[in-house]
């Protein structure tokens, strides 16, 4: 049997790792330590490193370098029990041939099911009539920041065909819209097999699409890609969905450009993050803020869990991992 270390402080272990999947863990695998308390200092999450085969890390775990793998001679597979695998990754397990395996398409989904009901819900503008209706009025039809609008033969525009760009698209398969696409990484014809179109610029996808919805990994060409003059582009009413990262959008640009009262933003992370007490942000009446929880409620982490056993057991049998992550894919992922 392969030994298995969780490499994992208990913050969220239980949430991620239920009972079953625990129990689906030990009747394949030998654990051979973890999870350990919170606030256990890394030496000791990583002691067991010398023995194991398989490492599951998550968030806050200690990140594997050089030093920490010295007596990793038996490391085969490194299974990130959450999305990014930055923080823990570096050269060195590149070095040692050590291969590494990500959750995040598990979070993607819970991701892309909180893009596609927020779609739904703002494009009718259901939490603005929701208000008015609490003030005693009945605000049918009325234009909210623009005329509410169904998806169906719109255009959607997607930044980004990662797991949650991919898992989007979908999702908005049954509902007759027109799916436009921006990334860079991504090639036409591998957009029109995904259901999109192939988008060349910004401007073009902010200028034609009635949603956009952001999901671009943060790398240093990313970072404040998003402009004030892409807003300026949006058609009047439109809906614009961050779920990605706030430092990827220009934000006192986008501000400028809320203040016109043209279309709606739904941002679920912002930055700073959480957004400073005086932030416009928290006061523009077309925002919507929600507390970064688009990937990580209850339900969602139990996915990771699942997900990380299916990946064991596709390892064991020398079959694809659904989320390997490689030092080249690494240098375009978030």
């Amino acid at each position: 049997m392969k030994r298995v270390l969780f490499a994992i402080r208990d913050e969220r272990f239980d949430a991620i790792f239920a009972d079953p999947i625990i129990a689906e863990l030990r009747s394949g695998y030998e654990v051979i330590g973890g999870p350990f308390p919170r606030g256990a200092d890394d030496k000791a999450v990583v002691a067991g490193l010398a023995d194991a085969e398989i490492a599951i890390t998550t968030w806050n775990s200690p990140r594997l370098t050089e030093d920490v793998l010295a007596g990793a001679e038996r490391l085969e597979l490194v299974a990130h029990a959450a999305g990014s695998v930055r923080p823990i990754v570096s050269d060195a397990v590149w070095r040692r041939g050590v291969r590494v395996t990500s959750a995040a398409k598990a979070i993607a989904d819970g991701v892309a099911e909180f893009c596609l009901g927020l779609t739904l819900t703002c494009s009718k503008r259901a939490f603005w009539y929701a208000q008015e209706i609490r003030n005693g009025k009945w605000p049918k039809g009325a234009p909210v920041f623009g005329p509410p609008f169904e998806i169906y033969r719109r255009n959607v525009g997607i930044i980004g065909a990662g797991y949650v760009g991919r898992k989007f698209i979908e999702l908005l398969r049954p509902f007759g819209c027109f799916v436009l696409l921006y990334d860079p990484y991504c090639d036409s014809a591998e957009a029109k097999r995904l259901g999109a179109e192939k988008i060349e610029t910004l401007e073009e996808l902010f200028s034609r699409s009635q949603v956009v919805s952001l999901h671009a990994p943060v790398t240093e060409q990313t970072k404040g890609m998003i402009r004030g003059s892409h807003f300026a582009l949006l058609p009047d009413g439109a809906l614009f969905i961050n779920t990605a990262r706030g430092v990827l959008v220009r934000q006192n640009e986008m501000v400028a450009e809320l203040t016109r009262g043209r279309f709606i933003a739904c941002l679920d992370v912002t930055d700073p993050e959480p957004p400073r007490l005086d932030d416009p942000l928290r006061r523009l009446p077309n925002v919507l803020l929600t507390p970064h929880e688009a990937g990580s409620i209850k339900e969602n982490l139990r996915r990771i869990g699942e997900l990380i056993v299916a990946e064991l057991d596709a390892y064991l049998k020398g079959e694809p991992l659904v989320g390997e992550v490689t030092a080249e894919r690494l240098a375009r992922m978030a």
